[in-house]
């Protein structure tokens, strides 16, 4: 007997397909990364289910807006380039935490519920 795989069809819950996210993991990266004439630097505890929540709502951002490069900075995994983000900016860490960043300046700053696609694409377009 022969059973016919069924198609999935997309449904408005589905996010669009998975967008590339660099990491931060080294100094170098993370220089260029600030001095960026455009970029999200999105700070991501693995530990956190807030975290997990916007991850999946930066990754459907990323997807939409393939023109605004979006790096990932994992808060446990590289905690001395995590402290050295807040001491940088002088904004105090959080995560999850967004940065948007125009011409090397952090014009926009949010953290938990405020990191979310929509809020992202208003950064963005403000």
């Amino acid at each position: 007997m022969f059973f016919r795989r069924r198609e999935k069809t997309a449904s408005p819950d589905t996010p669009p397909a998975r967008a590339y996210l660099p990491e931060i993991e080294d100094q170098e990266t993370l220089d260029t990364v600030l001095a960026s004439e455009r970029a999200i630097l999105y700070k991501h505890s693995t530990r956190c289910v807030v975290s997990s929540w916007s991850f999946r709502e930066v990754r459907n951002f990323a997807a939409d807006h393939p023109e605004w490069p979006v790096y990932v900075l994992k808060v446990i995994e590289e905690r001395a380039l995590s402290n050295q983000v807040a001491d940088r900016l002088g904004i105090q860490h959080q995560s999850p935490q967004a940065f948007v960043i125009r011409n090397g300046e952090v014009v926009w700053d949010g953290s938990h519920n405020d990191v979310s696609a929509d809020v992202l694409v208003r950064q963005i377009q403000a």
